[in-house]
């Protein structure tokens, strides 16, 4: 399986990027094509221009800038998303890789009104993430990232996507030991995908 593992975070030497060193070496080793994106080293561009906005719904035009990009998403079976939770959000980076990338004829096809799912290419879905605050305050704030991991990036793949979440909350307060085992368990997850 050819999957598409997305990256954000400006820290290689970070909890995150142990995860995301995880996830990709755990993908290869268990035999999946890996195309590893990360938007940090490759210098993504998260702003949404004007321009860009004003061409956003022309299918015609509206990819020109980020065909590699979209080439890359629409070539992949599984996609997987490696990143902290910042501001119980996606990091801004990858907020505008959404915004840039997920565009009219790729995330979604508008047929006769109706609203069809984009990328039917993509049959498993995960995420790996992290949070600074505890799993019960994220509960009480509605969870934002677990809703946009698991619900709103389910609607645009297949209709029949395995979704996976993989979160690490309150880890400014872990111990070794737990990260360790976090970590354990986002390797035998990879493993399996």
């Amino acid at each position: 399986m050819k999957v598409h593992v997305i990256y954000a975070h400006p820290l290689e030497d970070s909890l995150a990027g142990t995860l995301h060193k995880t996830v990709v070496d755990s993908l290869t080793e268990a035999g999946h094509q890996v195309d590893d994106l990360n938007l940090y080293a490759e210098h993504f561009d998260p702003v949404l221009s004007a321009e860009d906005r004003k061409e956003y719904h022309d299918v015609s035009i509206n990819r020109i800038k980020v065909a590699a990009y979209v080439d890359r998403l629409e070539s992949c079976d599984a996609l997987v998303l490696c990143h902290p939770v910042w501001n119980f959000g996606w990091p801004a980076i990858l907020k505008g890789y959404f915004d840039r990338i997920f565009l009219p004829d790729v995330s979604f096809k508008l047929r006769d009104g109706e609203l069809r799912p984009g990328l039917t290419n993509i049959k498993k879905l995960a995420t790996v993430t992290t949070y600074g605050a505890k799993r019960h305050r994220a509960f009480v704030l509605g969870d934002p990232p677990r809703k946009n991991g698991t619900r709103f990036l389910r609607v645009v793949c297949d209709p029949r996507v395995k979704v996976q979440y993989h979160a690490l909350y309150d880890m400014n307060n872990v111990t070794e030991a737990r990260a360790g085992a976090f970590i354990k368990k986002v390797r035998q997850a990879m493993l399996k995908f």
